[in-house]
């Protein structure tokens, strides 16, 4: 569990910023954290499942010395069974991740679960130690022997130890989560961008990362952790702004892919399953069409590829965002048409715009909308162009405009 004396004040906070290091970790990659944790709790189980072999008795030697690591070896996972499944699973997790297809496709399935099974492995290592009331003394010998490792000194978890669990629990979960989604976030707009081969790019800097960060974590504790902080840092100011371009991706590229694969002549859903619950109550009529539209330009104060969902209803239409705090902001649809002349609704090979000949207005829309376009040109008043293919020299296309 922690060391000699598992309950000294000194102690918690050493194998509890060992957690927050474990927990940034993991979230770069938790199945093969999962994977590199069976592993070790098997290697510092060396006396049980290989009593004979002198090397794996002497790598449990050094290990058993290292907060938190050396807590794997109680880990229901600490067998050899197990890490050769994880590593077989976790190299399983780095193929699919590392084309854009199936890339797509994990996001909204095993995604979650790899999510899950990391959080659940974090959880395990930061209630350990509180919520077992005999504390297993590891020196640096008692893995040596099977007499030694099952040494117990009778102790149970004071008041302090419960604090500063509990708060790093709950700290390592949100950062993990933050630094997760971003991780993933990033894979998610590898996959949709058309260049070939940038997943598995993607993938290799990953494992990079991932295979430094356990490295440190064993020979320069203190060092992972002041990395693990800088990084969750990083993870937290940087969530929302992936958050948003993935969204972005994912509607405007992987959207119409998946629809095809898993939808193909079906009609896609008037009203977005995202749509914000504040827009909803702020809207007081029946709702036709919810379609989430990405600025770029023409509306002040809205970042790059923020979404402003566009609200049709029988009677009226709106333009809405969300802002802080469960508010809304509503732009208004004439002013934005009126104030900008030209505006269009065109289409282009991968998606449609709300443009104006000068750029000053550009608003992307999926083109998992097409079927729609007719109504939202009309409702916005505005003319559509609609991409048209037609034979040019019998063999060769091309394509223009129509209105």
């Amino acid at each position: 569990m922690f060391a000699a004396n598992p309950f000294t004040i000194g102690n918690s906070f050493g194998y509890y910023t060992g957690i927050f290091s474990t927990a940034v970790t993991a979230s770069v990659n938790p199945t093969a954290t999962m994977a590199f944790l069976a592993t070790l709790g098997a290697i510092e189980n060396a006396s049980l499942y290989s009593p004979d072999s002198a090397f794996f008795n002497a790598i449990a030697d050094g290990l058993n010395s290292v907060p938190v690591l050396n807590s794997a070896a109680s880990l229901p996972i600490a067998n050899p069974y197990a890490a050769v499944f994880l590593t077989i699973v976790a190299a399983v997790m780095i193929i699919i991740h590392s084309f854009a297809q199936s890339k797509i496709l994990s996001q909204a399935t095993i995604d979650k679960l790899d999510k899950l099974t990391g959080w659940i492995g974090i959880t395990a290592l930061s209630l350990m130690p509180l919520v077992t009331n005999d504390a297993v003394a590891k020196p640096a010998s008692a893995a040596k022997t099977v007499a030694g490792a099952a040494a117990k000194t009778s102790s149970s978890a004071p008041w302090y130890a419960w604090v500063i669990g509990i708060t790093t629990l709950i700290l390592a979960s949100v950062v993990y989560s933050c630094v997760y989604d971003c991780v993933d976030n990033i894979g998610t707009i590898c996959a949709a961008i058309p260049v070939k081969g940038l997943n598995i790019v993607e993938q290799i800097i990953k494992a990079i990362l991932h295979a430094g960060m356990i490295l440190l974590q064993i020979t320069f504790p203190a060092l992972s952790f002041i990395i693990s902080i800088i990084i969750a840092i990083l993870g937290i100011l940087l969530f929302r702004v992936l958050a948003r371009a993935t969204f972005y991706y994912k509607e405007v590229y992987a959207r119409p892919i998946l629809h095809r694969i898993f939808r193909n002549g079906k009609e896609v859903d008037k009203v977005h399953k995202k749509l914000p619950r504040r827009i909803r109550k702020r809207v007081k009529h029946d709702i036709e069409y919810a379609i989430p539209l990405f600025v770029f330009n023409g509306v002040p104060k809205m970042p790059s590829r923020s979404i402003l969902w566009l609200v049709i209803c029988k009677e009226d239409i709106h333009l809405m965002a969300k802002r802080s705090f469960f508010r809304c902001r509503e732009i208004s649809a004439n002013k934005l048409i009126t104030s900008h002349p030209g505006v269009v609704l065109t289409e282009t090979r991968r998606f449609m715009q709300l443009r104006t000949p000068d750029k000053k207005v550009n608003i992307v829309i999926g083109k998992s909308y097409k079927d729609f376009a007719y109504t939202i040109s009309g409702r916005l008043g505005v003319p559509y162009k609609e991409l048209k293919e037609v034979p040019v020299e019998q063999a060769s296309h091309k394509l223009e405009y129509v209105e």
